[in-house]
C-alpha cells in the first residue's frame, strides 16, 4: 500500500514538473515574438543588465538620448517594461523608441520599485517579494 501511494505521488510530481516546464517554455516563446515584434515596429531593446542581489533584483538599461520625464516604467510581479524616446544618431534617429521588456529572476513586489536615471542609463531595483514566513513554534 505505501508504495502505490509513492507511484502515485510520484507521478503527480512528474505531471506538476511537464506542465510547470511547458509554461516556461510558453513564456519564453512569448518574449521572443513580442522582441521580434518590437524589432519591427521601429522599436529598439537596449541593452541592459539584470541581476539579482540579497533581497533585491536590479536591472540597469543604457537609454541615451532620453530624458526622465520621457521613460516609461511599468513593474508586474515578475516583469519590467520600459519605454522611452530614441534619439541616437546611431539608432535612425527621431521617431524610433527603446522598448524593453524583460522577464525577472525572481518574484518582485511591485510597490516597492524605485528608478533612478543618469547619464543615459537607468537603474531600477525591486525588493523580491517575501514567498513564505519561518514560523518559530512554541
Amino acid at each position: 500500500m505505501e508504495e502505490w501511494r509513492r507511484n502515485i505521488w510520484r507521478r503527480i510530481l512528474e505531471e506538476f514538473r511537464r506542465v510547470e516546464a511547458e509554461i516556461s517554455r510558453m513564456e519564453d516563446e512569448f518574449f521572443r515574438l513580442m522582441r521580434e515584434a518590437e524589432e519591427r515596429s521601429g522599436c529598439i531593446t537596449p541593452l541592459y543588465n539584470v541581476y539579482e542581489s540579497g533581497d533585491e533584483v536590479r536591472l540597469t538599461a543604457d537609454l541615451p538620448g532620453a530624458s526622465k520625464e520621457e521613460i516609461g516604467l511599468i513593474a508586474g510581479e515578475d516583469y519590467l517594461r520600459i519605454e522611452a524616446p530614441c534619439r541616437s544618431p546611431l539608432r535612425g534617429g527621431e521617431g524610433r523608441r527603446y522598448v524593453l521588456h524583460v522577464r525577472l529572476p525572481a518574484k518582485i513586489d511591485p510597490q516597492s520599485v524605485k528608478a533612478r536615471y543618469k547619464e543615459g542609463v537607468l537603474e531600477v531595483v525591486a525588493k523580491k517579494k517575501i514567498t513564505g514566513y519561518k514560523i518559530r513554534i512554541e
